[in-house]
C-alpha cells in the first residue's frame, strides 16, 4: 500500500490515503438474478462493473437481493427493492392500469388472492382475489339508466330486444331456480368458488409517515385501498355512493332476476351481455374473482348474493361493496377514492363529492369509445351522471329529500383533483424519486424481524405491506428536508462502449436477453475487454438550486445520516433519490453473495483508534515520532498528508492529541501496531460499526463472532487511519455512541406501528403491542474514555456550531494510483449531545476516481463535506428546537501512560539573550557569557584543569584523586 498526502486537504491537516481498487467477486450474470416483484419491477441481469461502479441502465445496478413482495419475500434497495428502471403503470385501452402483463395484471408471489394473468372478457383485470374491482362494465350495457349520450356498446349496435316467449320462459326458469335457492345452495361444488366476508382479509395499504405522524412519505401494498368502517360514515353519504348502482338496495334480497333473464337471453342468442347486477351481486362476483360474463356466472353470483343477504346486514354488505369497488385513478375502495379525487378522508366526504364517486362507479376509466365518468376524461358525461346519482338517492326513499338534493346541486359540481398516473396515485409510492425511498428498505428489515412478525400475526396480519397499518418513522420531516435540500441530485446513467484502439464510441442496442450488445451492423459486440471497453457513465444530472452539489461535475455525489444519540432513531437519511437503485449511505445486496456500500473513512475513523488507545492504556499525552517510515523491508512507506512534525510544531516528539487534531497517519499506524489492529476493530464494533470491507472488497460482519480476531488479518495496522471501508449509516451510529457518552443504541427507523380501530364512532390508530423499538441502550464504552476523545476533538480545528460546542473529525481518501495526488472520498463527521451526523462525498459510479469542484480543484473534507455538515447541523438544531448542551470532556491526558510513545525529544536551541539573563536556565550552562563589569563571563568549551575539576568549577572525583 502506498499512502500519499495533501497539506491543503481537510483543514490543512487532514490525511489523504488511498487503497487499491479490486474487482468485485465474479458472478455468473453480473449480479444476482431476481424474479420480478409484486409491482411489476423487472430484475434483469447485467455484467458486474468494477469496484465502486454500476452496470449500465440497460442492465441494472449491482446486486441488491430479491424483489419487494416476491415469492421469497426478499426486500428492496439494499435488500433489493427493484433495480431496473421502472416506468409508472400505464392505463391500457380498456379497464384499469395493467402492470407486468399485456392483459390483466400478473400477481407474482402475492400473499393474498390468486394469480390472474389472462385478461377478463371485459372490464378491469382481476387483481388478488377480493381485491379486484367489483364492477367495471362497458358504458350503456346496464338497463338502470340512460345518461346523456345514449348507451354505447363496444363492437356495434345493440340488438333489438324481443320479449318473446323464449325470453319469458328463460326468465321463468331463472325465477324458479332462484326460488329454489335453498336447494341450490346445498350444492357444495357450486358454492366453493366464493369465500364468505369473514373468511378473508381485504388487502389494504400500509401507510408510512414521518415522526410528526402527519407527513406521509410512502405507501406500500398491492392495491391502493384504505378500508373504511361504515359506522364512521354518514348514512346519506353511503346511500349517495350506491344510488346510481342500486336504487332498490334496501328492498331486494340481493338478486336482480330480470338481469339474469337478460343475460340468459343474450347468451343463447349471441347478443351483447347484460349487467344490472345488484351491488350484492357485484360484490359476490368480485369476492369470487369471477369475471366470466355468462348465464352460469349470473346464477352463481345470485346464489352467493342470496347467502350474503341472509347472513349480513345491509350496512355490512354496503361496506363490503364500497371497500372493494374500483373507482378509477388506481383507487380501490371508497377510502382511496376519497383521497384520489378530493384529498380527504372518506368520513369527511360531502354529498356532492360522494355523488361524484357514485357516478364514476359505472365506468371509472375509458373503454373503447366511451370515456367513462371521471370528470377529467369527460366532464359533460360526468356531470350528467352526477345529476343522475343525486336524483337516484331521492328515489331510494331513505331520508334524503328533494330539497336537500336541490341545495347540493345549487352548489355546483365539486372541484376534483387533477389526476396524474403514477406517483401517489399508485398502490405503492415513495420508493422512487424520494430521498426517503432508501429508508423503505430498512422499514422492511425491521418489520420482518421474528418479534414483529409474531406481534402482527397476533392481530391477524400476515402481510404487513397489505395489512392496513400505519408506520410512524423516526425521520424528522423538517430535518430530512434540510438534508435533501443541500444534497439533492438525480442521475441519468448510460453504458458507454469504446473501441480500445481508436477510442471511438461504439453505438449499440441490447438484444432480447437484455445482455448481448448488438452493433450497428447487426452483429454482437466483442466481449473481449482488449477490443471493446464498456462502462457506465453519468450522462446527466438534475440539481436543485438549493443543493450544494449544484454545478459540481456529474460524477460527484454525497450521502449523509443523522441520528438521535438518546434514542438511536435515525432523524435524517440521504443515500440518493431512489430506493430502487444503489444506496450510497447503507449496505447494498445484504443477504446476497456480494454486499457493498462502504467507503474508506480515512482520518474520520481515528475517533475509534483514539478511544481504543486510551482503553489500552495509552495516554493522549503520549508522544510519537510522525516521521514517514517503511514498517518492513520491501513494504510501502507510511506517510502523512504531505507534511511532517515541523508543520505541527513538534518535530519528532508530538503528542497523540496533537496528531489526532492535525490528522497525522504515522503515529496512528504505530499506535495500532502497539495495541493490535484487532482492538481498533473491536472498538469500532462496540461503537456501532457493523460491517467493514477488506482490500478484496469482501464485507466482514462485525456483529458475528469476536471482531477483535479480524486483526491483523484481514484488517492490518492501516485500520488505525481508516483504510477499510464502512457505511455512512454505521459511521453515524458509531459517533452517536460517543455523543451518548458511551451508551450504544441500535439505529432504527420505526418509532411505532399502529392499526385502525373504531372507538365511539370514530376511526383511531392504536399501537400494535410488541412492535416498539428498544431505546434503553447499553454502555459499550466507558464514559471516561469518551471524555478523553471529546477533550481532544472538541471544536475540532475551529469547527464550532452556532451557539454550541461539538466534537468532529474530518477524513479524506486519495484516488487510485492512476490519479496521483487526487482525492476520491471526503468525510466530515461529528456530534452534539442531541444529534450525530456523518457526511460523505465521493463518486456516484467509480469509487476510486477523482472528485473535483466546479473550478477543477480537488474536493477535500474541509470544503464540501464540512460545509454540508455545518449547515445541516445548525439548521437541524433550529428546526428540532434543540437547546445547547455542554460536551462532557475528560482531563485530556490523565488516563493511560504518557511514556509509551516513540517520540524523540530533542535538545532545544536556547535563546542567547535568555541565557545571558539566566545562565543557569536549562540548556544555558555551556552557553557563552560575554560578562559585564564585575562578572568575567564563561567559556562555552572550557578545557579541563589538571586538578580534575570541570571548567564549571564542579569537582569530578577520580581514582586516587578525591575532590577537596
Amino acid at each position: 500500500m502506498t499512502s500519499y498526502g495533501d497539506p491543503n486537504a481537510g483543514h490543512g491537516y487532514d490525511d489523504e490515503q488511498h487503497r487499491q481498487s479490486y474487482p468485485a467477486p465474479a458472478q455468473s450474470s453480473g449480479r444476482a438474478s431476481v424474479p420480478s416483484d409484486d409491482y411489476g419491477y423487472d430484475y434483469s441481469s447485467s455484467d458486474q462493473a468494477d469496484y465502486g461502479q454500476y452496470p449500465a441502465n440497460s442492465g441494472g445496478y449491482p446486486p441488491q437481493g430479491g424483489g419487494y413482495g416476491s415469492a421469497d419475500q426478499q426486500g428492496y434497495g439494499d435488500q433489493g427493492y427493484g433495480q431496473a428502471p421502472v416506468n409508472p403503470p400505464v392505463s391500457p385501452a380498456a379497464g384499469r392500469a395493467s402492470v407486468g402483463a399485456s392483459a390483466g395484471r400478473a400477481t407474482v408471489g402475492g400473499v393474498a388472492g390468486r394469480a390472474s394473468v389472462g385478461a377478463p372478457p371485459a372490464g378491469r383485470a382481476s387483481v388478488g382475489g377480493v381485491a379486484g374491482r367489483a364492477s367495471v362494465r362497458p358504458a350503456g350495457l346496464d338497463m338502470d339508466d340512460q345518461p346523456a349520450g345514449g348507451k354505447a356498446k363496444a363492437g356495434g349496435k345493440p340488438k333489438k330486444k324481443k320479449r318473446n316467449k323464449l325470453t319469458i320462459a328463460l326468465a321463468s326458469v331463472a325465477v324458479l331456480i332462484m326460488l329454489a335457492g335453498g336447494g341450490l345452495i346445498a350444492f357444495t361444488n357450486f358454492l366453493s368458488g366464493v369465500p364468505k366476508p369473514g373468511e378473508f382479509k381485504l388487502q389494504e395499504n400500509t401507510l408510512i409517515f414521518a415522526s410528526d405522524g402527519k407527513t406521509q412519505v410512502a405507501q406500500l401494498g398491492t392495491e391502493n385501498r384504505r378500508i373504511v368502517d361504515m359506522t364512521v360514515m354518514d348514512k346519506k353519504i353511503k346511500d349517495t355512493l350506491i344510488a346510481g348502482e342500486d336504487q332498490d338496495f334496501y328492498n331486494h334480497d340481493g338478486i336482480d332476476l330480470w338481469g339474469i333473464a337478460r343475460a340468459a337471453w343474450n347468451n343463447l342468442t349471441g347478443g351483447a351481455t347484460q349487467g344490472a347486477s345488484t351491488i350484492t351481486q357485484q360484490y359476490a362476483r368480485a369476492a369470487a374473482d369471477d369475471l366470466e360474463v355468462t348465464y352460469a356466472r349470473k346464477l352463481r353470483e345470485a346464489v352467493w348474493a342470496r347467502e350474503l343477504e341472509q347472513d349480513h346486514s345491509k350496512d355490512e354488505i354496503l361496506g363490503f361493496y364500497v371497500n372493494t369497488a374500483y373507482f378509477g385513478r388506481g383507487a380501490t375502495g371508497v377510502g382511496a377514492a376519497a383521497k384520489a379525487y378530493f384529498g380527504v378522508e372518506a368520513e369527511k366526504l360531502t354529498m356532492e363529492q360522494a355523488a361524484v364517486l357514485g357516478a364514476v362507479l359505472k365506468q371509472p376509466e375509458p373503454m373503447g369509445s366511451a370515456k367513462g365518468y371521471d370528470p377529467q376524461n369527460d366532464e359533460a358525461a360526468a356531470k350528467d351522471r352526477w345529476n343522475y346519482v343525486l336524483n337516484s338517492v331521492v328515489k331510494m326513499n331513505t331520508g334524503v329529500t328533494q330539497a336537500e338534493v336541490d341545495a347540493v346541486k345549487a352548489k355546483g359540481y365539486p372541484k376534483v383533483l387533477t389526476f396524474t398516473p403514477g406517483g401517489k396515485n399508485n398502490a405503492t409510492w415513495g420508493i422512487k424519486g424520494s430521498s426517503t425511498g432508501p429508508v423503505v428498505n430498512y422499514i422492511r428489515k425491521e418489520m420482518e424481524t421474528p418479534a414483529v412478525q409474531k406481534a402482527l400475526e397476533a392481530i391477524g396480519v400476515k402481510d404487513w405491506k397489505n395489512g392496513g397499518l400505519k408506520i410512524t418513522l423516526t425521520i424528522n420531516a423538517k430535518a430530512q428536508a434540510e438534508l435533501e435540500k443541500r444534497m439533492y441530485r438525480e442521475y441519468t446513467v448510460q453504458e458507454i462502449c469504446k473501441d480500445t484502439k481508436t477510442k471511438k464510441q461504439i453505438l449499440f442496442t441490447l438484444a432480447e436477453d437484455g445482455k448481448t450488445r448488438i452493433g450497428k451492423d447487426g452483429k454482437p459486440l466483442s466481449t473481449d475487454p482488449k477490443k471493446v471497453a464498456c462502462r457506465s457513465e453519468v450522462t446527466k444530472v438534475t440539481d436543485k438550486t438549493t443543493s450544494l452539489l449544484n454545478k459540481y461535475p456529474k460524477n460527484v455525489t454525497a450521502a449523509a445520516v443523522s441520528i438521535d444519540p438518546q434514542t438511536g432513531g435515525v432523524l435524517a437519511y440521504y443515500g440518493g433519490m431512489d430506493g430502487t437503485t444503489y444506496d450510497k449511505a447503507g449496505k447494498n445486496g445484504e443477504g446476497g453473495p456480494y454486499v457493498s456500500g462502504g467507503h474508506s473513512p480515512a482520518s474520520s475513523f481515528k475517533i475509534y483508534t483514539l478511544a481504543a488507545a486510551v482503553k489500552a492504556g495509552i495516554s493522549v499525552d503520549s508522544h510519537w515520532d510522525p516521521t514517514p517510515f517503511k514498517p518492513y523491508k520491501g513494504g510501502s512507506e507510511i506517510r502523512n498528508a504531505g507534511r511532517d512534525g515541523n508543520d505541527a510544531g513538534c518535530d519528532k516528539n508530538c503528542s497523540l492529541a496533537v496528531m489526532a487534531q492535525k490528522s497525522f497517519n504515522v503515529p496512528f499506524y504505530k499506535v495500532t501496531e502497539k495495541i493490535t489492529p484487532g482492538k481498533v476493530v473491536d472498538m469500532a464494533a462496540k461503537a456501532g460499526v457493523t460491517m467493514m470491507w477488506d482490500n478484496n472488497d469482501k464485507g466482514h460482519d462485525l456483529t458475528k463472532g469476536d471482531p477483535s480476531k479480524l486483526g491483523p488479518n484481514p484488517f492490518f495496522n492501516h485500520v488505525g487511519f481508516g483504510q477499510y471501508p464502512i457505511t455512512v449509516l454505521d459511521h453515524a451510529s458509531g459517533i452517536s455512541t460517543f455523543a451518548a457518552n458511551g451508551i450504544y443504541r441500535a439505529p432504527h427507523f420505526i418509532a411505532k406501528v399502529e392499526r385502525k380501530v373504531t372507538e365511539d364512532g370514530k376511526t383511531v390508530w392504536k399501537p400494535v403491542p410488541g412492535t416498539g423499538p428498544n431505546t434503553k441502550g447499553v454502555e459499550r464504552i466507558e464514559p471516561r474514555i469518551v471524555g478523553e476523545v471529546n477533550a481532544v476533538l472538541k471544536n475540532y480545528s475551529g469547527t464550532k456550531l452556532s451557539g454550541r460546542d461539538s466534537v468532529s473529525k474530518s477524513g479524506t481518501w486519495q484516488a487510485s494510483d492512476n490519479f496521483a495526488g487526487e482525492n476520491s472520498s471526503a468525510w466530515y463527521v461529528g456530534y452534539t449531545p442531541q444529534i450525530a451526523t456523518a457526511v460523505w462525498v465521493g463518486n456516484y459510479l467509480h469509487e476510486s476516481e477523482p472528485i473535483r469542484d466546479p473550478g477543477g480543484n480537488k474536493i477535500g473534507s474541509g470544503n464540501l463535506p464540512k460545509t454540508i455538515w455545518t449547515q445541516f447541523m445548525n439548521k437541524a438544531d433550529d428546526v428540532m428546537g434543540f437547546k445547547p448542551k455542554p460536551i462532557e470532556v475528560g482531563c485530556g491526558g490523565c488516563i493511560g501512560d504518557p511514556d509509551v510513545g516513540d517520540g524523540k525529544e530533542t535538545t532545544p536551541t536556547p535563546d542567547p539573550n535568555a541565557c545571558a539573563a539566566n545562565p543557569q536556565a536549562p540548556g544555558c550552562e555551556n552557553q557563552p557569557n560575554p560578562g559585564d563589569p564585575g562578572n568575567p563571563g564563561n567559556n562555552p568549551n572550557p578545557t579541563p584543569t589538571p586538578s580534575g575539576t570541570r571548567g564549571n568549577g564542579i569537582c569530578i572525583p577520580k581514582p586516587g584523586k578525591p575532590c577537596p
